[in-house]
């Protein structure tokens, strides 16, 4: 198995961001998503400025990397968040999320014409099981009706974040620290959620920052180490080994969901089958 800084990082990043999810549930209950979405990246920023400054983080000569991490930024966690939201107002999370965490099996394809990646077969059977865990802890028996176009929103919620990895990937590369890399993402992303969120959702503002700030800053602090851990992982492992384990930290916000709120949780049988599934799939993608 290939352990190496990369894997230690992409780990922390789902991590980070099961953490941001618990967080997140809180403020959920006090306003919307989107408003919720744009206090906590307005936070992630600001965090991640204030590190800039104190740490004097060098920034590269201006070229064309920095409209490959700007637009990795825009797609994830920007058009991401609003992708997947509405979808999961259309159709529930039980359906959305699943279609969802097709991404990794997405980034692993577009990697290898994009980027020039060359997994071998195990690798993407890796990655197809991790999809296939993601799948299985996410799914659910629901008897909403929904209309079929509706399944459109999360399909594109998993392309843009496919595609996210692959400009991430592409523009980290020539950044000497990922703290600056993930802080221009992090604004790129803050630009699009904040104007989606003045057009959708302008009255619900003033409202979600007075009742909503505290989890959503807290979600935003925890998210913000989640970005850094994302781009350093990016900026040193291929597309093909990162995606998939990121996208694990669905099942390590069940796990925290198990431990402190299981009273409230409905857990299943998908639990444990999905976390074999792609803790197995896991260990495949980073084999030699």
């Amino acid at each position: 198995m290939q352990i190496d800084a990369a894997l230690f990082a992409a780990l922390a990043a789902a991590l980070s961001y099961a953490c941001a999810d618990m967080a997140a549930r809180a403020g959920l209950q006090q306003t919307n998503a989107y408003v919720g979405s744009t206090i906590a990246l307005a936070s992630s920023f600001l965090f991640l400025s204030i590190l800039i400054l104190i740490l004097q983080t060098p920034f590269p000569v201006f070229g064309n990397h920095y409209l490959w991490v700007v637009a990795g930024g825009a797609c994830n966690p920007g058009m991401f968040f609003i992708l997947f939201l509405t979808g999961i107002s259309k159709i529930g999370v039980s359906r959305a999320a699943p279609i969802k965490g097709t991404s990794p099996l997405l980034g692993a394809i577009l990697a290898i014409p994009i980027l020039g990646e060359n997994p071998s077969w195990i690798h993407l059977v890796g990655v197809l099981l991790v999809v296939c865990g993601i799948c299985v802890i996410t799914s659910g028996g629901t008897v909403e009706r929904f209309r079929r176009i509706d399944i459109l929103w999360p399909i594109a919620a998993a392309i843009v974040s496919a595609f996210a990895a692959v400009f991430w990937r592409a523009g980290l590369t020539a950044f000497p620290d990922s703290i600056a890399g993930s802080a221009i993402g992090v604004l790129s992303a803050f630009v699009v959620v904040a104007t989606y969120t003045v057009f959708a959702s302008r009255e619900e503002i003033p409202k979600g920052i007075r009742t909503a700030w505290k989890p959503f800053l807290l979600c935003g602090l925890v998210a913000a180490s989640g970005y850094f851990f994302y781009a350093k992982a990016f900026q040193l492992g291929e597309v093909f080994r990162i995606l998939p384990l990121i996208q694990i930290s669905p099942l390590i916000t069940v796990l925290f969901s198990i431990i402190w709120i299981r009273k409230s949780e409905n857990i299943t049988w998908r639990v444990p089958t999905g976390a074999l599934l792609s803790v197995s799939g896991a260990i495949l993608v980073n084999l030699k």
